[in-house]
């Protein structure tokens, strides 16, 4: 284990152990059988027989510390700032491996403008605080607007969401539906497109047409979406 380490590749275990973490907080876990992981950034994650998130963890950058104590292994994950350290007491390894990992391909993220929304939905505040969805895919005779509600001082708020990177055909997209919508009166109305980011040359498009642009990455959007979803999980848990 100690010349994987060093050689920074990805260390797994399966051991015997108990953990006890210190930092911002303080916990202790009992004796159990784990899997380990350790990246060659640093990263330890410690996972039981169930669920698919660690039950303790550091991030990259820790210093990994190894050394036998009254006949156990201690491998220590320390994390330098804020300083915080994972503590394992192994007594025994059920399996031990490791692997130099070659991966250099390249993360792309699929998710829908429909998965876009539903995250706006979920959590208007991802667009400004204080937004207030009154409604979505909401008629219009050129189609259906997005996402439509007012922000914290009765302004409306009209929303078209694009995956891919905004554009004229979304600015124009959104100027006709502004054509059959109004605010009420001694309020104004916001054309807001939502998108990763602005396609290249319509920055000054989307300036002279007067619509706003709200950044929502694709990653964004499916964390809210795991994040409400845990919720719902932990909801459900409790109510039975």
């Amino acid at each position: 284990m100690v010349r994987g380490l060093e050689s920074r590749n990805l260390v797994v275990m399966v051991a015997s152990c108990s953990v006890e973490y210190s930092g911002r907080t303080g916990s202790h876990l009992g004796e159990g059988e784990r899997l380990v992981v350790v990246k060659g950034d640093g990263c330890m994650l410690v996972h039981r027989g169930r669920d698919y998130q660690p039950v303790n963890w550091q991030p990259s950058g820790c210093i990994i510390q190894t050394h036998a104590s009254n006949g156990a292994l201690v491998v220590k994950a320390v994390r330098p700032n804020p300083l915080e350290s994972l503590t394992l007491v192994v007594r025994e390894v059920q399996f031990l491996g490791r692997f130099l990992l070659q991966d250099e391909a390249e993360f792309v993220l699929h998710a829908s403008e429909e998965e876009m929304q539903r995250a706006i939905i979920l959590q208007p505040d991802i667009i400004e605080a204080g937004f207030k969805i009154l409604d979505y895919e909401k008629r219009v005779p050129p189609g259906f607007v997005d996402v439509y509600g007012i922000d914290g001082d009765g302004n409306t708020i009209v929303i078209e969401i694009k995956k891919d990177p905004a554009g004229f055909p979304a600015v124009k997209q959104l100027l006709e539906y502004l054509k059959y919508l109004q605010a009420p009166p001694g309020r104004k109305l916001r054309p807001i497109i939502v998108a990763p980011s602005i396609a290249k040359g319509s920055q000054s498009t989307l300036a002279k047409s007067g619509i706003e642009f709200k950044p929502l990455s694709l990653q964004k959007a499916v964390e809210v979406l795991q994040k409400h979803a845990r919720s719902d999980q932990q909801a459900l848990k409790s109510w039975l």
